[in-house]
């Protein structure tokens, strides 16, 4: 090898180095630039049950940091995200009302236009969008007006369910000096008793006895067809009547249909039966002052 050549290899070495050098930098860089950092808008994800209906609700949650929010960070009478970054979505599995607005099950986003004493509430089928861009009012499934209270400090944009019910709760927007309550209600009796159609239909000849007490004592407790409730114990008591508490159930369901003297009886029957279980184990029918005290009740109605 001459020197000239040896010269340019060495130069062409050289070189190579550099670019591979260079290309590692720029791999490391991206991968410090990658690294995960804090969000000033953390993402939040709300689940949460009311009577047979899921919720979810996926949102990014500002802070106010010492800003005005309603009428300054937040515009009065202007389309908002409500929340930060992309648009914050609700889903639900059954039929909703908002505020009298019956939406059905799925998944959407929730726009808002605050006002200083009214928030108009915007539910729409466009759910990948970032902020409002790209918002499609002829999308919209729902839109409705909800008051819009003062309320003490919160800091960071919060949604919550408040004052939740079997059959309803309040859809809280919280943040700053500001809260809006929307008025949610969901169906449950009629999936209720659906469930409870389907479980008989399907339910093992051996555990039936506890579908029909279960489905006897759902419409007791939720004052509904007290005949059907009665119904639903006698078949569970045919299927198996050695459980006190199917005896004392029955006495509640006849109870409630007035039949006194008819409950009487079947609360007899439930603490002999009771009694009788808990001398087998040799221990006290701790249950038993509850039905001399029903028993009593019904003997001065009865009366």
């Amino acid at each position: 090898m001459n020197s000239l050549t040896f010269v340019l290899s060495k130069t062409n070495t050289l070189q190579s180095m550099k670019k591979t050098f260079l290309a590692l930098a720029i791999v490391l860089s991206g991968t410090t630039f990658a690294q995960e950092l804090p969000m000033p808008s953390p993402t939040a994800t709300l689940q949460q049950r009311i009577g047979l209906t899921d919720f979810t609700i996926v949102y990014s949650r500002p802070g106010a940091k010492d800003r005005q929010v309603f009428g300054d960070l937040v515009p009065y009478n202007e389309m908002w995200r409500t929340g930060a970054n992309g648009n914050t979505t609700i889903q639900f599995n059954t039929d909703v009302e908002f505020a009298g607005t019956t939406v059905s099950p799925g998944k959407y986003s929730l726009f808002t236009i605050p006002g200083e004493g009214e928030w108009t509430i915007v539910l729409n089928k466009k759910t990948d969008l970032w902020g409002t861009g790209g918002y499609d009012e002829t999308m919209d499934v729902a839109r409705f007006n909800v008051k819009a209270d003062k309320n003490g400090m919160t800091e960071t944009f919060t949604i919550d369910f408040t004052d939740i019910r079997t059959e309803s709760a309040n859809l809280t927007l919280s943040w700053e000096k500001t809260q809006v309550n929307i008025p949610v209600k969901v169906e449950v009796s009629k999936i209720a008793i659906e469930n409870i159609e389907e479980a008989l239909s399907s339910a093992e000849a051996d555990a039936k006895w506890r579908v029909y007490r279960n489905a006897a004592n759902y419409y007791h407790n939720n004052n509904i067809e007290a005949d059907k409730a009665l119904e639903y114990i006698d078949m569970s008591i045919k299927s198996k009547n050695d459980s006190w508490y199917s005896y004392w159930l029955k006495a509640e369901i006849q109870a409630d249909m007035n039949n006194y003297k008819e409950a009487i009886a079947s609360a007899q029957k439930a603490k002999e039966i009771g009694q009788k279980e808990a001398k087998a184990s040799g221990s006290e029918f701790s249950y038993a002052a509850m039905i001399d005290k029903g028993i009593a009740e019904w003997k001065a109605k009865k009366s």
